[in-house]
């Protein structure tokens, strides 16, 4: 039995590899020299994709920032309006606000109008920048909120942040700024913080009250100078005349440095409110009886994806089906070293209601039949240690001491977007198991997608395996798992953006630059694991 690393071993060493590990077949079960691949491993990540479909950048291939849904139901058509990530560019403008539309989460295309919403060129105009809002439409007008940001504002008279009001008669039309409408500020003389971290204005129609509310992420003294991220609430009967109605939320127990781009609805007898941790990148989501709370945490997971889904926002179509959508961030240089960016590419979830009131979410169903309309032949490139070969490209690897990682290797699949699928089931993991990305080798030169039961979380890290630590992650989400117990996984793969959905209850949003066009497999390291029909598809 090899050491984890083979480029340890002189000569002779492999040698005497070679001997222990090439043994006769018995049956299925199979232990093969890891030194001796078919063909050579590819692992460079190759130049960054700007060809995306199902998920898209934004107009000119600018990043997608902050999303703010709008579902229209006479058309049946989605409007996606977002943040267009330029600054400083020869258009002079700073987060614009752009808009996809799509009926079927499959196909996206941007509105005919181009840019709905511009920024102000005015050196001290509230707006110099646009920030997040929403749109809610009354009586044929359709109310844009939205943030102006002035990063000026030292130099100016007005506050960095206040919420502004644009309209329109039709949601794919150029949006009118109200000049007469009063932007809303940081309330005085209530502790928050009056000259920054005031924005994201969310509107939400009442039916019992008759009346609008607004939410607001904002950053508020809590006594003693101690600042903390805070949800204010404001309300409205006719979306002009605003009244602040003090905080909806403070985070409970929780120190959230700012819980941006809130928002609220209902499924069924239950609210929820969603926001972005601003600190740690991570959605949250509580839950209450009652639009006015008291708000509390699930009883599950409350975040339903990792730091990779950021500002998520939900719309809820005319059939009774929930999208949740965000964006996935960008890294500098097109690196998996490289810092993270504001923006990237927009990801769309679907979203329901478990039985106990909890929220999960799985793979848009469109984009599902979309994905399996075409099977890829699988090409196993190399294996290492004991792997049980069953039908259907079913493997059962058995890794049971902490110097053997077992592996299968298949060769890169040349689509730009595909779906991986398998059922996974284990017996022991005295440290995980999963999926490698960008494999260089079988044994320490891959990113790890892996089940760590011992911690109820699936992780993805970005470095080489002898780098990986029982808490390592670069990316992770929770997720409770048990032995000898199925779970379907869905990774889906569309150039740099890679969404793995475990069990149609949780998924992990990622950017890796070294996932396309590169060699990857399934792996356990002191662990046994079975994957069970391992299939690969794409689109016609």
């Amino acid at each position: 039995m090899k050491p984890v690393f083979v480029s340890a071993l002189g000569a002779a060493g492999i040698a005497l590899l070679s001997l222990s590990a090439c043994k006769k077949d018995t049956g299925s079960l199979e232990v093969v020299d890891d030194t001796k691949p078919a063909t050579a491993f590819t692992c460079a990540a190759p130049a960054e994709g700007t060809n995306y479909s199902i998920y898209p950048l934004g107009s000119g291939g600018a990043g997608v920032g902050d999303v703010m849904p709008y579902y229209d139901a006479a058309s049946n058509t989605s409007y996606i309006y977002y943040l267009r990530d330029i600054w400083n560019d020869a258009t002079q403008q700073h987060h614009p606000v752009n808009a996809f539309t799509t009926t079927d989460f499959i196909s996206y295309a941007q509105t005919a109008t181009g840019e709905v919403l511009s920024s102000n060129s005015a050196t001290c105009a509230q707006d110099f920048a646009i920030g997040t809002g929403s749109v809610v439409q009354r009586n044929g007008i359709y109310y844009f909120f939205y943030t102006g940001n002035n990063p000026n504002a030292g130099g100016c008279t007005n506050q960095k942040e206040g919420l502004m009001l644009a309209t329109a008669t039709g949601p794919g039309q150029k949006f009118t700024k109200n000049t007469s409408f009063a932007t809303i500020y940081a309330p005085s003389n209530q502790g928050y913080d009056f000259n920054d971290n005031f924005r994201d204005p969310y509107v939400y129609f009442d039916a019992p009250s008759n009346q609008y509310l607004m939410l607001i992420a904002a950053r508020k003294d809590v006594g003693g100078g101690n600042f903390k991220g805070i949800i204010a609430k404001y309300t409205s009967a006719n979306l002009l005349n605003w009244s602040y109605q003090g905080v909806l939320y403070d985070g409970g127990a929780d120190n959230f440095f700012n819980m941006e781009c809130p928002s609220v609805f209902k499924l069924g007898s239950t609210y929820y409110l969603l926001f972005s941790d601003q600190g740690s990148q991570n959605a949250y989501y509580r839950k209450s009886n009652s639009l006015n709370g008291p708000w509390s945490a699930p009883s599950g997971t409350a975040r339903l994806d990792g730091n990779g889904f950021y500002a998520p926002k939900l719309i809820t179509d005319k059939y009774g089906d929930n999208y949740l959508m965000g964006w996935v961030n960008r890294q500098e240089g097109n690196s998996d070293t490289g810092n993270r960016m504001f923006g990237g590419n927009l990801v769309v979830h679907k979203l329901y209601q478990q039985a106990n009131g909890d929220l999960a979410v799985t793979i848009p169903h469109t984009l599902k039949a979309n994905l399996e309309a075409k099977p890829i032949t699988l090409v196993k490139n190399a294996q290492a240690g004991t792997i049980t070969a069953g039908t259907n490209n079913t493997y059962t690897l058995a890794s049971t001491t902490s110097t053997f990682l077992n592996s299968v290797v298949f060769n890169p699949i040349a689509a730009t977007k595909f779906k991986v699928s398998t059922t996974i089931n284990y017996a022991s993991a005295a440290k995980d198991f999963g999926f490698m990305l960008g494999a260089c080798d079988n044994y320490n030169g891959f990113y790890s997608l892996r089940f760590i039961p011992s911690q109820n979380r699936f992780s993805l890290d970005k470095t080489d395996r002898r780098n990986v630590t029982v808490s390592s992650t670069s990316v992770d989400v929770p997720f409770k798992m048990s032995p000898n117990t199925d779970y379907t996984v869905d990774i889906v793969e569309e150039n740099s953006v890679v969404v793995v959905y475990l069990n149609n209850t949780a998924a992990l949003t990622c950017r890796v630059y070294r996932a396309p066009q590169s060699s990857w497999g399934l792996f356990a390291d002191n662990a046994t694991a079975t994957f069970k029909n391992l299939t690969v598809t794409t689109a016609n």
